[in-house]
């Protein structure tokens, strides 16, 4: 790709009769070919994948038609980021994770912790915890409380569960646009 730096390429940017001109960090313009498209047929995970773009587009689109939501995805503007559209995309395309689940304080009687770190590229909106006996029953099973910060959150027991050894735990994160991140553990 050649490098341009006269009167004649600055400010120039776009295809111009099969050229393209990028306007590069340092002030300076490249000139190339213009890309042509592939001969190759798109496989089975190249059509999911732009599925799944379209639809973080329509999410995007639906965000900027909302006040509330659009004000708020405008809180996650960086210098990556510069509208609440492409920080709306984003989100959808990312899950959360879950960045540890701490059982130490859970004994099986009501009131009993347990604490989960999660995290999203903008928001956890909500973290469920279901413990399940090894018959397959659920011991207990609800919405942990968020922590001010915003990553950790606290699920209280409801029922008491006294033969909690080998109970699985299923911690489930959501995010705004509804992607799901989950972790299973036994006691």
């Amino acid at each position: 790709m050649a490098k341009a730096t006269n009167a004649l390429t600055q400010g120039i940017s776009g295809k111009v009769t099969g050229l393209v001109f990028r306007q590069n960090a340092n002030g300076s313009v490249s000139v190339g070919d213009a890309p042509r498209p592939s001969s190759k047929a798109p496989t089975a995970g190249m059509l999911a994948q732009r599925q799944r773009f379209q639809q973080a587009t329509f999410y995007g689109r639906a965000v900027q038609q909302d006040p509330a939501q659009k004000a708020a995805y405008e809180t996650g503007i960086d210098v990556n980021t510069q509208s609440a559209y492409t920080v709306a995309v984003a989100d959808f395309l990312n899950a959360p994770d879950i960045l540890s689940v701490d059982f130490t304080a859970y004994r099986g009687q009501v009131g009993d912790a347990i604490v989960i770190q999660a995290t999203d590229d903008f928001a956890v909106h909500h973290v469920h915890v279901r413990i399940q006996r090894p018959d397959g029953t659920i011991a207990d099973e609800g919405d942990a409380t968020a922590a001010p910060d915003g990553y950790t959150f606290r699920f209280a027991a409801t029922t008491k569960n006294p033969a909690f050894a080998g109970c699985k735990v299923l911690v489930s994160a959501y995010d705004n646009p509804g992607n799901e991140t989950t972790l299973q553990k036994t006691l």
